[in-house]
């Protein structure tokens, strides 16, 4: 798999799987066919995807983040997937922004976020908009977080629905570590620190499914 380094606001992909180092704060990406792309680093950064039509984006991000405000938009054209995995550590404060668009027909976008706090705040705050006569549009937020500090992660989700043909569907879930998970863990002979840290490594990358960007393994 290539890396890619983004030095321009404007980027078009068609048939490609890349990792992308993105330069500037924001960015213009449009999506042409079938397009896989990995993100290892995204702080205070602004992107928008065009999604052609017939396409499909898979983009995966693998993060930490630390006082930090990111903003994805996305816009489908017609029979247009995205599959959206957002996973980060975070510390200081942060907030990430989420909108989606659908104005067309025929669409299935799935975005799931996955969140570990290191002493910090997080808020989400993602949209859904599903604009008015389209059809058979398929819509899904997913949002879980770890958290152990007593500090705050706030989702705000904003489902706006204008048409009777579609599914669409939020999740969110705030836990701390799974107790049983550790406890199990620490049968096994690993202290409680490594156990915890296995635990909150297997959360985030349970969602990414590419392994060089598991790995950072990049060629």
């Amino acid at each position: 798999m290539n890396k890619i380094i983004v030095e321009q606001d404007v980027l078009v992909l068609q048939e490609e799987d890349a990792v992308l180092d993105i330069r500037p704060n924001k960015l213009d990406l449009t999506v042409k066919g079938r397009v896989y792309c990995g993100i290892q680093d995204f702080t205070n950064k602004e992107l928008h995807i065009q999604l052609e039509e017939n396409s499909h984006l898979i983009i995966e991000f693998l993060i930490s983040i630390e006082n930090s405000k990111n903003k994805i938009t996305i816009s489908n054209g017609e029979n247009a997937k995205l599959d959206l995995h957002y996973a980060c550590t975070y510390k200081g404060e942060n907030e990430l922004i989420v909108d989606s668009i659908l104005a067309t027909s025929h669409n299935e976008n799935r975005i799931l976020i996955r969140a570990v706090e290191e002493e910090g705040t997080l808020i989400v705050k993602a949209t859904g908009s599903i604009e008015h006569d389209t059809k058979d549009n398929v819509y899904l937020e997913d949002i879980k977080a770890l958290t152990n500090y007593n500090y705050s992660i706030k989702v705000m989700p904003d489902l706006i629905v204008k048409t009777d043909s579609v599914m669409a569907t939020h999740n969110a879930t705030i836990s701390p570590v799974d107790t049983e998970e550790l406890f199990y863990l620490e049968s096994k002979g690993l202290d409680k620190t490594h156990a915890t840290s296995l635990i909150k490594e297997g959360f985030l990358k349970g969602i990414v499914e590419n392994e060089e960007l598991k790995t950072g393994e990049v060629k």
